[in-house]
């Protein structure tokens, strides 16, 4: 359909198999890179990365991200929706092959790069099916529903990797590119989108391009929103970077165990993003910025709490910390495009959302290799998270400002 279902055609969306293809298409994004990420301790041993380079491991991804989402964002308008997810898993599964290949520090980033740019289509890709498949009323939920498929990706890339002593991390993070290029092929049940944004005479060429993202860069609200956003995800990618190796270093914990902890972490964020759905549709009626401010607010605690973690109180805090993390800075990325959406000019909604990819995913570039640098130069992980937690707390005083 090109045309947005009334509220009787979408009870059971996620039913659905388009919406189901949705879904799976964040989960290939987050399942690339948690296989990676959750293996760590033995790419690091065996290839002899400091803290710092484990943090640009997800920056890599995250920059690959960063450069494509807007342009992405323009693509997604021009060539719709199932060829965006198509091109993204195509590129996502050839990063994550050229990871498994790797036997140094730079191909590492370089494959983390090209899976990055694959996953920068998603998002606006994702966010443009949305607003052409489903009504207003329901964009928060589905926002929401939508991104539990990064969270479990997540799990299924932490749990793959629990096979890593066994298999090999090469082995692992193949296997993982080769699913990936599966659900690609999936996306051909994708129906073509009727309704891709087409340039008036006035507007074509590079020149009509570059006006319409100056359009965008000009929006101070959207500019608000995003630089929260990117203080957000900054915090979600340090955890996703750091929880299982900080565990090993700080608690003493075995690589099973620690893992274990973080797919809780990631059962958590799906509990989240269903949840923070709901709270800004229905109980704070579309009430995204809100929702996004009373997130934070709770995140910090958990974030402090992650400095008193040592081999006595690690039985009882990690657990805790990993279900408020997973809860909180690992499910607000619903509740940021929701709030994009809500805000976005109606003729660039794919655009906008790639904006906010942009700088959000810069949070993800930069906060990583900021807390391996703050561990390595300290030798220890308390003020790294501190500063974490005031990230946050300057994104709360952003949305703040809306």
């Amino acid at each position: 359909m090109s045309t947005p279902a009334s509220p009787e055609h979408v009870a059971i969306p996620w039913l659905r198999t388009r919406y189901g293809l949705i879904v799976l298409a964040h989960c290939m994004g987050a399942m690339t890179l948690l296989s990676v990420l959750a293996s760590a301790p033995a790419i690091r041993a065996e290839l002899g990365l400091s803290a710092t380079q484990l943090g640009l491991l997800a920056s890599a991804y995250s920059l690959g991200m960063a450069v494509a989402s807007l342009p992405a964002g323009r693509l997604a308008d021009r060539i719709g929706v199932r060829v965006a997810l198509m091109a993204a898993a195509t590129l996502l599964a050839a990063g994550g092959w050229a990871v498994a290949s790797a036997r140094g520090f730079p191909p590492l980033m370089g494959g983390l790069f090209l899976a990055g740019i694959g996953y920068g289509l998603v998002n606006p890709a994702a966010g443009r099916a949305i607003v052409l498949w489903y009504p207003a009323a329901w964009r928060g939920r589905l926002s929401g529903i939508k991104q539990t498929g990064v969270p479990l990706g997540a799990l299924l890339g932490s749990s793959a990797a629990i096979l890593t002593p066994s298999l090999g991390w090469s082995t692992v993070v193949g296997g993982v590119a080769a699913f990936t290029f599966l659900i690609g092929l999936a996306m051909l049940g994708l129906p073509r989108d009727g309704r891709r944004e087409h340039p008036t005479p006035g507007q074509a060429g590079l020149m009509g391009e570059i006006a319409a993202i100056a359009r965008l860069l000009r929006n101070p609200v959207l500019g608000r929103i995003n630089v929260a956003s990117g203080l957000i995800n900054g915090g979600q990618f340090v955890v996703w970077a750091n929880f299982s190796d900080f565990l090993r270093q700080a608690a003493a914990m075995g690589l099973p165990l620690a893992n274990a902890w973080l797919s809780l972490l990631q059962l958590s964020s799906i509990v989240g993003r269903l949840f923070w759905g709901w709270v800004s549709d229905r109980v704070l009626a579309g009430g995204a910025r809100t929702t996004l401010i009373l997130l934070c607010l709770i995140a910090l605690p958990g974030l402090l709490a992650m400095t008193l973690i040592a081999p006595a109180t690690a039985p009882l805090l990690a657990p805790l910390t990993a279900v408020v993390l997973g809860f909180t800075v690992g499910a607000a990325t619903g509740v940021q495009v929701a709030l994009t959406l809500d805000r976005a000019p109606p003729a660039q909604i794919g655009s906008a959302v790639g904006y906010n990819m942009v700088v959000t995913n810069l949070g993800g570039v930069l906060a990583p290799p900021a807390f391996g640098l703050v561990v390595d130069l300290s030798g220890s992980f308390a003020a790294a998270w501190t500063l974490t937690a005031l990230a946050i707390a300057l994104a709360v005083m952003v949305l703040r400002r809306l």
